[in-house]
């Protein structure tokens, strides 16, 4: 059964119950009045017969006259008759002639107490279990011998029960055309939620299928909204995961095409003869171990970035004293510096210290000094900078005098294998800005890049501090 079946059952049912709740307690209130109005109408049809009685008593109407009108008047409203004497027993009765019940002789009404000048009104149980609403007359006086004491109208309680029919059709119509009416609303509702559901049900198909341009219109109730711009943003992430996946085959395909091709090419030549004499056949061997080592270091990044992004490398949570850890790297890179004639110069006021991997923090750092010496020509300056501006966070910088980057490719400089156009003025290296910014990221911080052309480039690198935590 689908949903939007099992919605407009769901509420045709609720409905259909609430329609049956009302018309069961209109029963029980109004059963009471029911029986009420069922004697009234008993009582104004036994009024006129009495004054029938009390004419023929006072000799303005035959006594036969009467009866015969009475059996007539029995016939036609469906009533019992009956001329009961002080012990209840019949007298005389009137009997409709469709009629399957045979009244007994005598009638065992509950009476009043006595006197009894006025009507009264009640139920009686046949011996045969059937039930009657009756309205009695006292009429003793009236007559001679036999001395009929009691004129007593009877009707089935099923007759008096005809009476609902009548009340109950406005209600019948009410219902029916409240439930026609609950019943286009439950479709109407049924379909603001099946609707959009089902347009998230076909668009995850066409994902599956690999389509991946889907957006469903944001309709419906609250939750199904909620639902929509949900899915909306999963399928954007899942077409960004797809996209970057492609991307980094590309690029994983294109680094390596350029070793491998070298690789190739210098070991056929060894292989055909090409490389002839020893010098000769050493340089095509020292390449191809380059770009051996060159390969697995990309390998290596490969791996190493792929962890840092899926969470499987764990980190280190140990405080670390930056401060002694920029200077570690000062005293690294500093001979590099010196090999390309750059100045390599530290600006370093106290830090406080930061909870994290020592090891990555030093990568992140090393991964920066090293990109900064790369595009810093000869007679250049590469800084480092820590500063505290804030309490909770410290702040290291590393600038260069380099070529700088253009404002449109300041977007791309984190990216995985986003290389250097020395033609352009660009800046970048390979995987390890993105290794670096991945790091940083793991430890809660942040980074980010200034550049001016022909200036230099900025590395910002703010990481959340500890002052409360000492190191030794």
């Amino acid at each position: 059964m689908s949903l939007r079946t099992r919605l407009i059952l769901s509420y045709v049912l609720i409905i259909v119950l609430c329609l049956g709740i009302v018309a069961t307690s209109l029963v029980v209130l109004l059963g009471d009045q029911i029986n009420r109005l069922a004697m009234a109408r008993l009582s104004d049809t036994a009024l006129p017969i009495y004054v029938q009685f009390r004419a023929a008593a006072r000799g303005q109407v035959p006594l036969n006259q009467a009866w015969t009108n009475l059996q007539e008047m029995s016939q036609e409203t469906g009533t019992y008759i009956f001329l009961l004497d002080a012990e209840d027993t019949v007298i005389k009765q009137a009997i409709p002639e469709d009629s399957s019940w045979i009244p007994p002789s005598k009638l065992e009404i509950t009476k009043p107490p006595v006197p009894r000048p006025i009507p009264y009104r009640g139920t009686y149980v046949a011996p045969d279990g059937e039930r009657f609403i009756f309205v009695a007359q006292p009429v003793a006086g009236l007559f001679r011998p036999p001395n009929p004491e009691t004129l007593v109208l009877a009707v089935p309680r099923s007759q008096a029960l005809a009476i609902w029919a009548d009340l109950a059709k406005p209600f019948l119509w009410a219902g029916l055309a409240g439930l026609a009416v609950s019943i286009l609303i439950a479709v109407v509702l049924a379909r603001s939620v099946y609707v959009p559901i089902r347009r998230v049900t076909n668009a995850a198909e066409e994902i599956a299928r690999g389509n991946y341009e889907q957006q469903v219109p944001v309709a419906g109730p609250k939750e199904v909204k909620g639902l929509a711009t949900s899915f909306n943003q999963m399928s954007k992430q899942v077409k960004h995961s797809q996209q970057m996946l492609r991307d980094f085959v590309a690029d994983v395909s294109h680094e390596l095409r350029s070793p491998l091709t070298s690789i190739k090419g210098f070991a056929q030549a060894m292989v055909d003869g090409t490389a002839k004499g020893k010098e000769a056949q050493l340089k095509a061997a020292t390449v191809i171990e380059d770009e051996s080592k060159r390969m697995m270091r990309l390998v290596e990044e490969l791996l190493e970035f792929s962890r840092l992004e899926s969470g499987q490398i764990t980190m280190v949570k140990e405080p670390v004293d930056l401060k002694e850890l920029l200077h570690q790297c000062y005293e690294i890179f500093l001979m590099h510096a010196e090999e390309k004639g750059v100045n390599l110069k530290t600006d370093i006021v106290p830090l406080p210290p930061v909870i994290g991997d020592i090891d990555r923090l030093e990568q992140v750092f090393s991964n920066l000094l090293d990109n900064a010496l790369k595009h810093t020509p000869a007679g250049g300056d590469v800084s480092i900078i820590a500063r505290h501006p804030n309490p909770n966070f410290a702040e290291i910088s590393i600038t260069d005098t380099g070529p700088g980057i253009p404002a449109e490719q300041m977007r791309h400089v984190f990216e995985r294998f986003y290389r250097a156009d020395p033609s352009a003025g660009k800046a970048g290296a390979g995987l390890g800005l993105a290794i670096a910014r991945q790091i940083v990221l793991t430890h809660h911080g942040d980074i980010m890049a200034k550049s001016t052309l022909g200036k230099g480039t900025e590395f910002v690198v703010r990481l959340p501090a500890s002052p409360n935590i000492t190191t030794h």
